[in-house]
């Protein structure tokens, strides 16, 4: 880690934190600390003893967005806790992909896609691109998530209530229950991270982010050969599966779905906002 980045990372997680109690803006702290030192928040709790409990978390390595329950992601604000991977930045680019061919298919003659437009989010989480995917496309698109999760679920009904939108939450693993060629759109941000990998991560989400999401198998790769596989079964014609993968998987990505030929194929591999390969979408082949 470069010099001064840890320093400056914990003064942002600080900030964070205060920003939360304080109810305002991250650029508003510094004008609103000294009027909350004395202050009491909604409660019996004082300002100062839900900082020092906040910042008592953040010190054994806990992240930022448990300590204070939530988290931004596609501009909206998503609940979070230790049942569910933190949304990141990166998997803004898997609905930024999935919603551009949900529009494509959309504007194509009546007749073409079913409407409105089935949508299936595996591995769903927090629900955090099912949402924002039921969001930006209304009733246009009918969106539906898995989970093998029930806690996870859990999480993904509390965002979705609360941001109103609707989803189809259902316990399973991959695509079971699923009718073949039912399905337009799949997406994922499935476990990808080797088994081995995962004892290497960073302390604060190797020990707190849950490992039934990280953990891909032996080479980080088993949840996602399901997934390709399960994809060519569930899509129609034309379908398509956007899917975050590892940094380091392109390749192997690309060579199981020249496997899957018949099936599938590579359409487009995006890389996010360090260049790393990160998105894949491919396309259901006719049937």
């Amino acid at each position: 880690m470069a010099a001064g980045t840890e320093g400056s990372e914990t003064e942002s997680q600080l900030r964070w934190l205060a920003a939360h109690l304080l109810r305002c803006g991250l650029l508003d702290v510094d004008l609103r600390w000294d009027e909350a030192a004395g202050a009491g928040l909604p409660g019996t709790i004082s300002f100062g003893e839900s900082w020092s409990a906040g910042v008592a978390r953040l010190e054994r390595g806990e992240p930022v967005q448990y300590v204070i329950g939530e988290t931004d992601f596609m501009g909206m604000r998503f609940f979070c806790d230790a049942w569910a991977l933190i949304p990141r930045p990166e998997t803004e680019l898997v609905v930024e992909a999935a919603e551009a061919f949900a529009r494509e298919a959309l504007a194509a003659p009546y007749g073409t896609w079913p409407r409105p437009l089935p949508v299936l989010d595996v591995c769903t989480g927090s629900g955090c691109i099912a949402c924002s995917l039921a969001a930006r496309l209304g009733d246009a698109a009918s969106v539906a998530a898995s989970d093998i999760s029930a806690d996870a679920l859990a999480l993904a009904r509390k965002n979705a209530t609360a941001l109103g939108v609707g989803v189809a939450l259902r316990k399973a693993d991959l695509f079971e229950g699923v009718a073949p060629a039912s399905v337009a759109l799949v997406t994922a941000n499935p476990p990808y991270v080797s088994s081995a990998d995962c004892d290497r991560l960073p302390r604060n989400v190797r020990d707190w982010e849950p490992r039934l999401a990280l953990d891909g198998g032996a080479g980080g790769m088993e949840i996602i050969s399901r997934l390709v596989a399960g994809a060519a079964d569930v899509l129609l014609s034309g379908g398509r599966l956007v899917m975050e993968i590892g940094e380091d998987q392109g390749p192997a990505v690309r060579e199981l779905l020249c496997q899957e030929r018949t099936t599938m194929r590579m359409l487009e591999l995006r890389r996010d906002f360090a260049g790393r390969d990160r998105v894949v979408v491919a396309e259901r082949l006719p049937r």
